[in-house]
């Protein structure tokens, strides 16, 4: 039995995932003294997260590079996974549950680049080594409303009504294509209703988690 308990937020981009990761990190830290916390990212801050970022800036074309992104993706997960995320959940003991809080996953690789053209089975296929959450939420929201929420910052390539369906749509299909523990929440709510809904499922894993 792997040790820890690993968790995932995922969505379209302006489905409040950032804001989700931050309250649900506090409210742990706050529950509970044996619990550990770590709230991380993807794509991270790594070499192969940075060249992601300058790519998503960049560029314009939402289908451009799908392949190059893809190999990206995957180097900076699996360093991701053996160089921080794997080593806080092994350092969990009887005494205390690490829990690790991630912003985006193999989720959004699988959603993201099968929106550019790749195929969805074929993405599955490459992810699937890759250590399996606990429990994995999909922020749900109308792409309009989202990039309503985030039109105060400058756009990346992804940012764009038409694709942001097709994500979305890759997003919704995702409890259907894998066996993950997978919830799909109606972020379209207030931001305190979305949080009560993700509140609700990780009480119930904590209930039955022994550490």
């Amino acid at each position: 039995m792997k040790q820890g308990l690993f968790i995932v937020i995922d969505g379209i981009d302006g489905s409040g995932k950032t804001e989700i990761v931050k309250m649900l990190h506090n409210y742990l830290f706050t529950k509970n003294k044996k619990y550990r916390i770590l709230a991380t990212r993807e794509p991270t801050n790594g070499s192969y997260g940075k060249k992601i970022r300058e790519m998503l800036r960049k560029e314009n074309d939402p289908i451009s590079n799908s392949e190059k992104l893809t190999e990206l993706f995957m180097k900076d997960r699996e360093e991701h996974l053996s160089n921080t995320i794997e080593p806080f959940l092994n350092r969990s003991s009887k005494h205390e549950l690490n829990i690790v809080i991630c912003d985006r996953y193999y989720y959004s690789t699988i959603a993201f680049q099968g929106a550019q053209g790749l195929n969805a089975k074929g993405l599955i296929k490459k992810n699937m080594a890759f250590r399996k959450p606990d429990m994995a939420f999909i922020l749900d929201v109308e792409p309009s409303l989202a990039l309503k929420r985030i039109e105060y910052r400058r756009r990346e390539k992804f940012e764009q009504l038409e694709f942001m369906k097709k994500i979305r749509k890759n997003f919704l299909l995702l409890p259907k294509l894998l066996e993950d523990n997978i919830k799909i929440i109606n972020a379209s709510k207030p931001l305190n209703d979305v949080f009560a809904a993700i509140k609700k499922e990780i009480e119930n894993i904590l209930a039955h988690k022994t550490y």
